[in-house]
């Protein structure tokens, strides 16, 4: 691919630089594949072995794993004595034929020709075992993986080996009984993906006599077949030379750059191959990175040559580095750090003459990176003190290693980089490859400055193409005094600029929402309670049990995090200042000019907020921190709309109408009016458990694209696998989290066998779960936001808040919504079918052909073979279970439907709105216990000593309506006059009720004497310790005086009745 026109110009050298090294690689070599190079056979690895008949072979092989060949998986093979193994039945054919064949045989070909064992003079024999040997297993993985550069994480579960060892050909004479081929096949698979390797160690002839070749020489005539027909009359794959005379340099020849191997893909709809070539798309693996760099690369697409520099650079960035060639297939590049994320180009100049081949490539934010080196005991790092890391040594393959401390620095913010300010080299001992968790300490420090705010620790290792390194998490610099804290968040609060207020904080207000809410937030990865690392784990966020983020950040690139309490609930930060989430001026995934992702976000809220909130001694300095990164609350928060389709579809729309429909074909699920944002099912017709058609629907694939994405495809393949497509390409996502432009991916191993898929469009505030079982597809929908208001059509009604309008047909016909489930099939449901113009799938529906298919509507059922107590005890009282047993009669479907509608009505149940009242501050001068910010929680206020309440009441209820039930105290110094006054009803009471106190105090000795007559001592409650008036126990029951209505006494008469109302009435 060409990057500017003055490149384009010198295309024609580089093909004529191409076809060179092409040259180069094709020439003839002395030797190819010892005999010891081939995978053990014979009587020593316990082989069978065929008749030694002409044209013969072995008998019907049933194989212990299916193997996939062109898109179907075998369950039994043929291994025939003319150089071939054939699927679903025997072929005795001795010459070889051009592909495709006229017949439907599937076939695996490595040399088709009329071999001979039958004679006496023949030494040949043709052996084959089907293998699980663990370390045959583990050398085919890893020639899978050396060869195709995208099965990195390729292991091996069953091979079958056929070896034709010294076989003759047929009519052989003279000179010709001594010539003999010794080639291999060797079939290889995991659960998912099948490969076949050919392995050629000599071969001495082409053609049998009656194929009219040279009894003496074996040469001539209608030379071997090479290659793979699929048996459908249309799709086969043929090995240069093969058919030709050059069929006898097999053992000089290959596709992986090794004389004599073949190797190919051979489980999709047609075989891969992974010879070099001019194509200008090259693959790259893995498909995405860290900012960080170190990591290797492998791609593949050119012919490398070690006798050209081979570059690489990331053209978004012009970063550019130095790669190796493998062989003549791959090469390895490692990464350089690059601070940017998403989507880039990457590019390939392996010959020196421009920059012709390229690739997409993810570069991943380095929050979402689990880090290799783990910090033990984190907290207690500080500058100039022993820290102790480790890592698996298995990550670091060398034994000279280097440890670096790197500071981050951004002049300008233009500029990002990072320096060394520590260095030193060690030795890793025993031996290299191994596996073992390393420990290892060292002297944090190095050439720091005031002005250094983060560090990151890297363990590198020279190689030929870069620095192969493995990194730690960022973590803030932290000196051994307080007051350097205190100073740092005094300089920051200095030149800090407040988060803009253009929008409102809007947490969910409970862990399940948030949870939930997957279009809208994210787990945070500083504070996620699936951490294994615990020492690390929330380390910012102390006290909190789980935090989220906001996917989508604001114009300006700020975010906020929203943490939860160990009971769910959202955390205020001007309570929990060490664990409540706060808005932040830049968003951890925000970037752009002058935003650097991750670390933007590192230096302008997260190291200001340690140094002020947790390191620095004076609590002031929080209060001033939380002035310009304002707390999080949940008071404008509104909850995200569910929608479903699940079963034998009975969908649920997002307006919370539910209804079924069994057509069959590529429908919209929904869409806005825009069109910019798409979801379309397939729906194919089911089959009980003995495989028969039903008169019903599943759903088996999945396609959806946004605006503002790349477009992703789910489907369920008919062996009861699942692939990915993304821009109509199948990718194989080896991570539990994996992002595409505008999508992030994420895979998930359910329990039953069910593959869930999350699609998150954090762009469109929309997600999309998918459960995927061998029988079908189920489907969640999530919108999150205002913004599709009335704006939804499709089989998910119009998302307008009414549901008796959501059955809309394309046609603008809207249904009444008691309609018959006939009419809603018919009217509404059909109408919504694909037009050929708007599809989005890649793949043809083969399971749409039926044209006599008329659904089973509900009054219809009538299934006498099923016992209605048997549907009970399945389903209980799920009628959509009940419903789907009695149409497909298939337990499996039946379950799982209804599973995913308890976890469909569980969700909804997460997303209900709850009331939650706003924050209380404590009163100056004053204080306040508050029992919960839920409806009927309440709050009691009091002020110190010598001050006195003005305003609001002293004990609030937090009311259904979200308020509290009056205004927030305020705590004001008495006045002189007020301590007289008090002072003077005391000694007036004293004075002129002298005579009146003897009688009162005899009477209140009575009383108390009576009282205790009649009443034991209570014990002292336990639960009570210390001061009274600061234990909360105490307190909690003291605000139970005022429920109904504050607690007051009767005013006497000589109290001025413009004082102490709080007390009086």
């Amino acid at each position: 691919m060409c990057s500017y026109v003055g490149r384009c110009n010198r295309k024609s050298v580089v093909k004529l630089v191409f076809l060179y090294v092409v040259f180069l690689s094709s020439l003839p070599v002395l030797q190819g594949l010892a005999l010891s190079d081939l995978y053990p056979f014979g009587k020593a690895a316990s082989d069978n072995k065929t008749e030694r008949t002409d044209d013969g072979g072995s008998h019907k092989i049933l194989l212990k794993n299916p193997f996939k060949f062109f898109g179907r998986n075998k369950s039994s093979l043929f291994v025939n004595n003319n150089g071939l193994i054939t699927f679903d039945a025997q072929l005795d054919k001795y010459k070889p034929q051009s592909f495709p064949l006229t017949e439907n045989t599937p076939l695996i070909a490595p040399f088709w020709a009329d071999v001979d064992v039958s004679q006496s003079w023949s030494k040949g024999n043709v052996w084959y075992r089907q293998e699980h040997n663990a370390t045959l297993l583990d050398q085919a993985s890893k020639e899978i993986q050396n060869y195709f550069i995208s099965q990195q994480k390729f292991q091996a579960n069953w091979l079958f080996i056929a070896t034709w060892h010294k076989v003759g050909f047929y009519s052989a004479l003279g000179p010709g009984r001594n010539k003999f081929n010794t080639f291999q096949t060797v079939l290889v698979k995991n659960e998912k993906r099948s490969f076949v390797i050919f392995n050629y160690q000599q071969i001495d002839w082409t053609t049998g006599s009656n194929s009219l070749g040279d009894p003496e020489t074996g040469i001539g005539g209608q030379p071997a077949q090479a290659g793979f027909n699929a048996g459908d009359q249309k799709n086969f794959y043929s090995i240069p030379g093969a058919q030709t005379d050059a069929v006898i340099n097999l053992t000089l020849t290959s596709n992986v750059g090794i004389p004599g191997k073949w190797v190919f893909q051979v489980d999709g709809d047609s075989i891969l191959d992974i010879k070099c070539s001019h194509a200008e798309q090259i693959s790259v693996f893995p498909k995405s990175g860290s900012m960080f760099g170190g990591e290797e690369i492998r791609i593949s697409g050119p012919c490398f040559s070690k006798a050209f520099t081979i570059l690489a650079r990331i053209r978004e960035t012009n970063d550019t580095f130095q790669c190796s060639a493998i062989n003549d297939i791959s090469a390895v590049c490692i990464m350089p750090t690059v601070f940017q994320t998403g989507q880039v180009t990457f590019e390939v100049n392996p010959y020196g003459m421009g920059w012709n081949y390229s690739s997409s490539f993810h570069i991943e934010n380095v929050a979402s990176m689990t880090p290799k080196i783990i910090r033990l005991n984190p907290a207690s790092w500080v500058i100039s003190g022993t820290v102790t890391l480790t890592w698996n040594s298995s990550l670091t393959p060398s034994s000279a290693l280097f440890l670096d401390i790197l500071a981050y620095q951004d002049l300008n913010n233009s500029n990002p980089s990072f320096i060394t300010v520590r260095s030193e080299s060690f030795d890793l001992s025993p031996p290299i490859n191994s596996s073992y968790l390393v420990n290892t300490t060292v002297v944090l420090g190095g050439n720091l400055n005031e002005n250094t705010t983060s560090l990151v620790l890297r363990i590198r290792t020279n190689t030929t193409a870069g620095y192969s390194s493995i990194w730690s998490d960022v973590f803030p610099v932290r000196w051994s005094s307080s007051q350097a804290a205190e100073t740092m968040c005094q300089n920051w609060l200095k030149f800090s600029s407040p988060v803009s207020s253009e929008t409102s904080s809007s947490c969910p207000c409970t862990a399940r929402q948030a949870s939930r809410d997957t279009g809208r937030y994210f787990i945070d990865p500083l504070c996620n309670a699936q951490n294994v690392h615990s020492d690390t784990n929330c380390l910012y966020s102390k006290g909190a049990s789980q935090c989220f983020r906001s996917s989508l950040h604001s114009d300006a690139g700020s975010g906020e995090t929203c943490c939860y309490s160990s009971k769910g609930e959202l955390m205020d930060a001007r309570e929990a200042p060490h664990a409540g989430g706060t808005r932040s001026r830049y968003h951890i995934h925000a970037q752009g000019q002058d935003i650097v992702p991750f670390f933007s976000y590192f230096q302008n809220d997260l190291a200001p907020f340690v140094q002020c909130c947790q390191y620095s001694a004076n609590n002031s300095m929080c209060q001033h921190f939380l002035k310009l990164r304002p707390p999080t609350t949940c008071q404008a928060y509104t909850p995200p709309t569910p929608a479903q389709a699940a079963g034998d579809p009975h969908l649920t729309t997002l307006d919370r109408k539910d209804y079924t429909f069994n057509g069959i074909g590529d429908f919209v699920l929904l869409q806005d009016v825009n069109s910019s944002m798409i979801v379309q099912v397939r729906a194919i017709q089911t089959k009980d458990t003995n495989g028969i058609l039903q008169n019903a629907s599943v759903f088996s694939a999945l396609a959806l694209k946004t605006k503002t994405s790349d477009k992703i495809e789910i489907y369920k393949t008919a062996d009861g696998l699942t692939d990915v497509l993304v821009n109509n390409e199948t990718v194989e996502l080896v991570e539990a989290t994996s992002d595409f432009d505008g999508v992030r991916i994420e895979r998930h191993e359910g329990g039953d066998s069910v593959l869930n898929f999350l699609l998150v469009f954090e762009r469109e505030d929309l997600s999309v779960s998918v459960d995927v079982s061998k029988d079908l597809l189920n489907v969640l929908v999530m919108i999150s936001g205002e913004r599709y208001k009335g704006q939804i059509r499709g089989l998910l009604g119009n998302y307008n808040g009414d549901d008796k309008d959501d059955f809309i047909s394309r046609h603008n016909v809207v249904l009444p919504s008691n309609s018959s489930m006939k009419d809603l099939h018919y009217k509404f449901g059909m109408t919504w079918e694909v037009q050929r113009n708007e599809s989005l799938f890649t793949r043809s529906n083969t399971g749409s052909s039926n044209i006599s298919y008329e659904p089973i509507f509900l009054d219809d059922i009538r299934n006498p073979d099923l016992n209605l107590s048997v549907v009970v005890e399945l389903c209980g009282e799920n009628k959509q279970c009940q419903y789907d047993y009695r149409v497909t009669g298939n337990e499996n479907i039946a379950k799982g439907t209804m599973k995913f509608i308890e976890k469909f009505k569980e969700i909804e149940s997460d997303v209900q709105k709850v009331v939650r009242c706003p924050f209380l501050e404590v009163p100056a001068n004053g204080n306040r216990s508050v029992s919960g910010y839920s409806v009927g929680d309440n709050a009691t206020f009091w002020c110190d000593q010598g001050f006195r309440l003005l305003q609001g009441s002293s004990f609030l209820v937090c009311g259904e309506s979200g308020a509290w039930s009056g205004g927030t105290p305020v705590c004001v110094r008495r006045t002189v006059d007020e301590d007289s006054s008090i002072s003077s009803l005391i000694v007036y009471v004293g004075s002129s009720t002298g005579a009146l106190v003897g009688v009162v105090v005899v009477a209140i000795v009575i009383m108390a004497l009576f009282k205790c007559r009649r009443k034991p001592k209570p014990e002292p409650d336990p639960e009570i310790n210390g001061p009274i008036f600061e234990n909360p126990v105490f307190l909690e029951s003291l605000s139970t005086l005022g429920q109904g209505g504050a607690f007051k006494i009767p005013r006497p008469t000589y109290v001025d009745p413009n004082l102490l109302d709080d007390y009086f009435f």
